[in-house]
């Protein structure tokens, strides 16, 4: 039985701990969920005066040099002080890209981890007792084929498309 005083404190325990507790990483060991986040106004800055039309015309330029969408993203906000391609444009940069026919055909995410698993797999050639190498390489593809997954079902790779460890270094070429 509870006194008054207890039942009173009882239901601050059976409810757990009242701050958001951050699920923890699947190939890490942080629980952070501390971030940055983009201002929430749509619109451009006042201080940005470049016209939408010379922005695009700066992202195709960027694309035919062979930067990646993330990096044309840096180079604009670096060196031309452009803070939001969409917020001015209207569209992302991956978009505009697809638009001018300049977009890759695989994923930039998916195709640094197969940079990451091709350069794992030539350490590995190299060295072939590393076994901490071959555990983050079996992390590694175990991503791969993740992603992969979601892009097929988000039709951004085709149905048939697989991932094969052979050939993968022709895919980052």
């Amino acid at each position: 039985e509870l006194g008054e005083d207890e039942a009173q404190v009882a239901p601050c325990l059976l409810l757990g701990p009242t701050k958001h507790s951050a699920m923890g990483r699947m190939y890490g060991k942080g629980k952070g969920i501390s971030k940055s986040a983009q201002p929430y106004k749509r619109t451009p800055p006042s201080w940005v005066k470049t016209k939408p039309e010379e922005v695009v015309e700066q992202i195709t330029k960027l694309a035919k040099k062979g930067l990646a969408p993330s990096q044309i993203g840096t180079t604009l906000r670096d060196s031309c002080g452009i803070p939001s391609v969409k917020s001015i444009t209207g569209s992302t940069i991956l978009r505009i890209l697809k638009m001018n026919g300049l977009a890759s055909t695989l994923p930039e995410d998916l195709y640094h981890l197969i940079k990451k698993a091709v350069s794992i797999r030539k350490h590995m050639e190299r060295n072939r007792r590393d076994k901490d190498s071959k555990f983050r390489l079996i992390l590694t593809e175990s991503r791969i084929h993740r992603l992969a997954r979601y892009y097929k079902r988000d039709k951004a790779l085709p149905a048939n498309w697989k991932y094969v460890s052979s050939t993968a270094s022709a895919l980052v070429a």
